[in-house]
C-alpha cells in the first residue's frame, strides 16, 4: 500500500425515531430538506429519501379511499398553499407601500 491509503469511515445508522423527526421537520415548518439536513448534521439526500419513503409508507397505509387525499397529496397541497400565502404577503406590502406613496401631503398642502 502507499503511504496515501484512504481510510474508509463506517456507515453511521439512524434510528427509527431520529428519521420520523426529521421527516416531521422538513413536512411541519416547510423548511426543505437541505435546510433539516444541515440542522441535523446529516445530508440532504438521505433526508429527502427519508421524506419519500415516508410518503410512500403513508400512502400505501391510507388505501385507495378516493374521498380522502393521500398524504403526499397532502403535502403537495400545503407547498402550494405556503407558496401563495408568500405571494399574498409580497403583494400586500407592495400595496401598502404604494398607499404611502400616494398619501403623502405636497408641500403646498393639498394631496398629490
Amino acid at each position: 500500500m502507499s503511504a496515501t491509503t484512504m481510510t474508509i469511515k463506517p456507515r453511521r445508522r439512524y434510528d427509527a425515531a431520529f428519521k420520523q423527526d426529521a421527516v416531521n421537520r422538513v413536512i411541519r415548518t416547510g423548511k426543505s430538506c437541505a435546510e433539516v439536513a444541515r440542522e441535523l448534521g446529516v445530508r440532504s439526500t438521505i433526508v429527502a429519501r427519508w421524506r419519500q419513503e415516508h410518503l410512500a409508507r403513508a400512502d400505501q397505509s391510507a388505501g385507495s379511499d378516493s374521498e380522502s387525499m393521500k398524504p403526499s397529496e397532502l403535502v403537495a397541497a400545503l407547498a402550494a398553499a405556503r407558496r401563495e400565502a408568500e405571494e399574498l404577503r409580497e403583494q400586500r406590502d407592495i400595496l401598502k407601500k404604494a398607499l404611502r406613496i400616494f398619501s403623502l401631503q405636497s408641500p403646498n398642502g393639498g394631496q398629490r
